[in-house]
């Protein structure tokens, strides 16, 4: 979900405010306004307040995560309040007693039509511009918002002074120039004029900045605003502004008329050409939420008509015929309509049950089946006997109906005092612990939400907290006996889906649990019996695979390795050292061997016990529990962008505060150990930039910045593939790290991490902190500049200098890289690498100049140049 200002949250609930009165005081004022106007529909003002507030709600509650539907459905809904001011005047006058009708006509929160344009202009069409033209959109974004203020609250002022009993210094004839009127005033002059201008560089960039299916995309969304807003944004401005225009119109009513409707009728299709846009041509990130749901609705509507209709029909015709004998009611020319009637009713009431389940089913299948599997789900507990198979059948069963990124079900051992899981899913949890008698307090589903200040579980302690991250719980279900203590839990990961718990899942649950109860009661007792007296069958699970994992024992020399009782290594028979990690997280992964140190953690080759393939997995340095939940959601962002030349991101996992970063494990090596070896051919470098472009280009249009590109950080296949890595946590590492000093650049590790570089005038005046590696950091992140795409494509072409070059681009100590990057002094390529050629040369020149404006904007347009240079090498 987006972050908001007060300003982006308040204007649209006061223009939804002032809309509903809007319709409201159209539809009381109607008969009267249609009379007395002949020369303006009325019913237009009703019709287009109706058309852009629906065009708005499709936008804003359908686009909630993307920034350009917030923005252009705030535009639509203050632009919808415009046609509300005519009804609202009326309804004042009319109903003077209602003063909510004159606060609402006060509102002019059509002034910040331009502020909501000009928000959708910066970000509209995709790619991102370059850094100084979108420095320069957000200069207007800001004045647009200062002249929308500033409008609003003046009009407030007036609408506060109308009320006064005199007119102290002329107040009203002073704010007159500043309020809403036609042809005169600066009010609409400013509104308007910022509009337009934001309309023409809606217009420049997407007939000349962009390329491909975005351009067409573009394009296909500017003709469909042209077609609609196109007619009457003239006739209004020319009314406005052109002289004489407005009285030629009103000396023929039918030719102003016919004007008025020509004009404005396009817009009554804006809810239609807007819906087909985004929807069909997915122009924006807006999910259909109303079309699914009417359909619903008409479909079960449908199902009780069928049963009510004919009883109602009957219904009536007793009435009708209630003075008639019943022979004459029931007489034979009447028969079979009766029989139809009654038949239709009675087939209706008796399979009303089964076609609203199937209309369920065929709407919303996923909730449908869950429901089902969970509802058997409570009827099958009971004919479990022991708690391993009770462990097995719940948690399959039930990540089957929920699709749960995890699920583990603890039993207590009595004996020992500890919440287990039988299948060996989740470390074991003390039952005396803060957090088993949280859980066992809350007779509900207990949510764990560490990032909410209001959360009970905030008060536990960290060693607790970490245990709810590791596991990667979001609901926990506690299974209590008769006597209210705790039996056991259910813990459950988030879903895949990314969907919350609803009601009805917490109340199946809940259901489940209770049956899972007299299960595990029975078990329990079982357990406490003496030896003799244990009826013979499977018992609970016990000994080493319900033991918390221990740490593994590593070979200092290759590595590898060895399970905690291992002494030496079966390789090298180095004697072995305590590691880092353990070696097996349960049910997750087993690690292998070491495969990099760098300044943030270290890289392990492991395998997925789920899925049987070899992976990276890199450890973090240790952090809080409720930042280890904000590690596993940005991993998890990450992880939903895919892209040839991008490594994929697998997940987070964490273990005892340590966030374990998982990856596609990259057999060839590190660019690095490429680079400073023997070089790379031109050829080569220029399809290996292409390829990192392509790849930048997808995250950005994510928008995730990698923020630390540096040859460590691209490696390689086993066929030669290279992938960018190690994106998408940057920021949040950056964030998280407290104090840090200065580091030599480390390109040991294989997936390295974030460095953080203080800056400051050499005094020891620390004033900036920034992520990356020094030798790639741009010289506006030197600067202290916020981050943007222009940070990566830096990045990339000193990458690819160096490819060239051999060696470091720039060299020296800290202060000195520093000031040669901060001051643009990159070294001319023609003159350290002359064999390269001319192309090259130009290139470099460009792409790595003092002047933002003078580089490539983005990596699409990265990627075009170097495919120039490929094709004159």
């Amino acid at each position: 979900m987006l972050k908001r200002s007060i300003l982006s949250r308040l204007v649209p609930a006061l223009a939804a405010f002032k809309l509903v009165l809007g319709l409201v005081a159209f539809v009381i004022t109607y008969e009267k306004a249609a009379a007395l106007d002949r020369n303006f529909p009325y019913a237009f003002y009703g019709l287009l307040a109706g058309g852009f507030g629906l065009t708005a709600a499709l936008l804003l509650l359908g686009g909630r995560g993307d920034r350009r539907a917030q923005a252009l459905g705030g535009f639509f809904l203050v632009t919808a309040t415009a046609w509300c001011n005519k009804p609202l005047s009326l309804a004042s006058t009319s109903y003077s007693s209602l003063d909510l009708f004159s606060l609402a006509d006060g509102l002019e929160l059509d002034a910040f039509m331009a502020w909501f344009l000009w928000r959708f202009v910066r970000d509209f069409p995709q790619p991102p511009v370059s850094l100084p033209v979108r420095r320069r959109i957000q200069i207007l974004v800001r004045l647009s918002a200062a002249a929308g203020v500033l409008l609003f609250v003046i009009n407030l002022i007036k609408l506060a002074v109308r009320y006064m009993p005199q007119d102290p210094a002329g107040t009203l004839q002073w704010l007159a120039g500043l309020t809403p009127q036609r042809g005169e005033g600066i009010y609409y002059s400013v509104v308007l004029g910022l509009s337009g201008a934001a309309f023409c560089l809606l217009l420049w960039r997407a007939a000349r900045t962009v390329r491909g299916p975005e351009q067409r995309r573009a394009r296909l969304f500017l003709q469909l605003l042209a077609f609609t807003l196109g007619p009457a944004i003239i006739e209004v401005l020319l009314e406005l502004f052109a002289h004489g225009y407005h009285a030629y119109l009103v000396a023929s009513p039918r030719r102003h008329l016919t004007t008025v409707i020509l004009a404005l009728l396009p817009l009554l299709t804006l809810p239609f050409t807007m819906s087909y846009a985004v929807l069909v041509h997915h122009l924006l990130n807006v999910r259909l939420i109303a079309r699914r749901a009417l359909q619903y609705l008409l479909a079960r509507y449908s199902v009780l008509a069928v049963v009510m209709v004919p009883l109602a029909v009957l219904a009536g015709y007793v009435y009708v015929h209630i003075d008639q004998k019943l022979s004459d009611m029931v007489s034979a020319p009447r028969v079979p309509f009766l029989i139809s009637v009654i038949a239709i009713g009675a087939a209706g009431l008796h399979y009303r049950r089964q076609l609203l389940d199937s209309i369920d089913r065929r709407f919303f299948r996923e909730q449908y089946d869950a429901r089902r599997i969970l509802t058997l789900l409570v009827d099958r507990i009971r004919s479990i006997k022991e708690s391993a198979a009770l462990a097995n059948l719940v948690s399959r069963e039930i990540d089957l109906a929920l699709h749960l990124e995890g699920i583990s079900l603890m039993v207590l051992d009595p004996r020992s005092g500890m919440l287990a899981d039988p299948r060996n899913r989740a470390r074991k949890l003390d039952a005396s612990s803060q957090l088993a008698l949280t859980v066992s307090d809350a007779s509900d589903p207990l949510e764990v939400d560490l990032e909410n200040p209001q959360s009970p579980l905030l008060k536990l302690p960290e060693k607790e907290r970490h245990w709810l991250v590791d596991s990667g719980f979001r609901l926990l279900v506690p299974i209590l006996a008769r006597d209210g203590s705790l039996l056991g839990l259910v813990g459950l990961g988030e879903k895949k889906s990314g969907l919350p718990f609803l009601r009805e899942d917490r109340e199946l649950l809940h259901a489940i649990a209770s049956s899972a109860a007299w299960v595990l009661e029975l078990d329990q007792e079982r357990s406490l019996l003496p030896v003799w007296q244990v009826p013979p069958g499977p018992g609970p699970t016990t000994a080493p695979e319900l033991m918390a994992p221990e740490l593994a024992r590593e070979c200092p020399n290759c590595g590898a390795l060895h399970p905690s009782y291992t002494v030496f290594c079966s390789s090298c028979s180095r004697k072995l050292e305590l590691s880092r990690v353990p070696f097996v997280l349960p049910g997750k992964f087993r690690f292998e061997r070491r495969v990099g140190i760098g300044g943030m953690g270290i890289v392990y080759q492991g395998s997925d016990l789920s899925l049987g393939r070899q992976v990276a997995i890199k450890t973090l340095r240790s952090v809080s529990p409720e930042d280890a939940m904000r590690l596993r959601r940005e991993a998890r962002t990450a992880a939903a962008v895919s892209h040839p030349h991008l490594a994929p991101v697998y997940g987070m996992e964490t273990w005892k505060g340590t966030p374990m970063l998982v990856m596609e494990l990259l057999e060839g090596g590190t660019l690095a150990q490429r680079v400073f070896r023997d070089g790379l051919p031109a050829i080569e470098t220029v399809e290996l930039g292409i390829a990192m472009a392509e790849a930048l280009a997808q995250l950005h249009a994510a928008d995730i910045l990698h923020r630390d590109i540096k040859p460590s950080n691209i490696g390689y296949t086993r066929d030669g593939v290279p992938k960018l890595m190690d994106f998408g946590i940057a920021r949040v590492i950056f964030e998280l790290r407290d104090e840090e000093g200065l580091e030599e650049d480390d390109d040991r590790d294989l997936i390295p991490g974030v460095a953080v570089w203080p800056a400051g005038d050499g005094s020891g005046d620390l004033r900036h902190r920034f992520v990356g590696t020094l030798s790639y950091l741009s010289p506006e992140a030197l600067r202290g500049d916020p981050a943007d795409a222009s940070f990566d494509l830096w990045g990339l072409c000193v990458v690819l200098y160096e490819c060239l070059l051999g060696r470091k681009v720039f060299s020296g100590t800290n202060e000195q890289v520093a000031e040669r990057v901060r001051s643009g002094r990159v070294p001319d390529f023609a003159q350290v690498c002359p064999g390269h050629g001319p192309a090259l040369a130009g290139f470099f020149r460009e792409a790595l100049h003092r002047t933002p404006s003078r580089r490539p904007a983005t990596a699409c347009e990265l990627r075009r140049r170097l495919q120039e240079v490929r094709a004159n090498l």
